[in-house]
């Protein structure tokens, strides 16, 4: 090689090896925390003929979630982002079952569910009986006396000498910006139009599933269907998992579930995170986990490394509580006093929501 061509290459490497330096001496300063003396803007002024509350359900400032970002110290703590891979479902049009409970989540809001349900019911042949878009149900009326809804729901021999209506409701999902639909046959008297309370039981697990796929088909080739219901964009959201917190430390999460949605969800959950789930017990409401990171768990070196056995170092507990199912983290002694068991519980929490 030219020895011109050899010093370019020395200059090229020690200017590399330098630039690491830069920062560290001033050269390329650190501006990362020049906001905090930025001045406060004014606050937003609404002219005097208008309201906040008729833009405040478009315009939602959603509340602070996440630990405080000033210690007790006074130091100060630039927050972590939130964990937002767990919401991002597989599918837009998803039907879940656990035990006899089965539901569909939607990747859309409740508004653009509701008229395409009510779309769908009476394509089945489902006259609509009753309606509430407030509560969020629609009731078919009997559905005996339509041929086209007796085929649908498969009412033949005995079971035409019972009268049975169909309930549809579509609420928000558990995680944000998605909508949930569970469907119940009820037997009624006679030929009662008399409209129903919702129940939370099953008495027809397989039919209201095959409702549920069925709906599910329908609303993925209707996609493209613009259709709003503003009375149902306003479904009030009830935030059905929160967290049990002590001293400003995540102690549980609690969720406003039935038992069989609540380890459903936790399920799902668990699918996304860094962490092994090395054994369950469904009956007793427990997960066996290895806290470890993969690094962690890592063993040899470069093209010799491998996984190295799970082992189990922590338990994930999902009990009744006074006001839910809890969900608590119980780890050996060696991860007590980690930070590992409350990262996993805080980062649970967010994919639940």
């Amino acid at each position: 090689m030219p020895l011109n061509q050899t010093n370019r290459l020395l200059y090229l490497t020690a200017a590399i090896a330098v630039l690491p330096l830069a920062g560290g001496c001033g050269l390329f300063p650190d501006r990362s925390l020049q906001y905090r003396e930025e001045p406060l803007g004014e606050p937003l002024k609404v002219p005097e003929d208008l309201s906040r509350q008729s833009f405040e359900s478009e315009y939602v400032i959603p509340e602070i979630r996440g630990d405080a970002t000033v210690k007790q110290d006074g130091a100060f703590e630039i927050p972590r982002p939130p964990d937002l891979t767990g919401q991002i479902m597989e599918k837009n049009y998803q039907v879940s079952r656990s035990g006899d409970l089965s539901w569909l989540i939607v990747n859309d809001v409740p508004g653009r569910v509701w008229p395409a349900i009510s779309d769908f019911l009476r394509d089945r042949g489902a006259e609509v009986a009753h309606d509430d878009p407030r509560a969020g149900i629609q009731q078919t009326a009997v559905l005996n006396l339509s041929a086209r809804a007796r085929d649908w729901i498969g009412i033949d021999g005995v079971e035409q000498e019972r009268p049975l209506v169909l309930q549809v409701k579509v609420a928000h999902g558990v995680q944000s910006r998605s909508a949930e639909v569970q469907a119940r046959l009820l037997a009624v008297e006679g030929n009662s139009s008399e409209r129903l309370e919702w129940r939370e039981n099953v008495d027809y697990p397989e039919r209201e599933q095959s409702v549920l796929k069925d709906l599910a088909d329908y609303l993925e080739a209707n996609a493209d269907t613009k259709t709003y219901s503003r009375v149902a964009l306003d479904l009030p959201r009830d935030d059905r998992v929160s967290r049990d917190r002590e001293s400003g430390e995540t102690r549980a999460l609690v969720l406003d579930l039935a038992f069989d949605r609540s380890w459903a969800e936790v399920n799902r959950a668990l699918g996304g995170r860094e962490l092994a789930v090395v054994d369950r017990n469904r009956s007793e409401g427990v997960w066996y986990l290895d806290l470890r990171t993969q690094e962690q768990r890592s063993r040899g070196w470069w093209l010799w490394s491998y996984q190295a056995e799970a082992e189990i170092n922590a338990e994930l507990r999902l009990q009744q509580g006074a006001e839910g199912y809890r969900l608590s983290i119980h780890p050996d002694e060696a991860l007590a006093q980690s930070d590992r068991p409350l990262a996993i519980l805080n980062s649970l929490y967010e994919s639940l929501r």
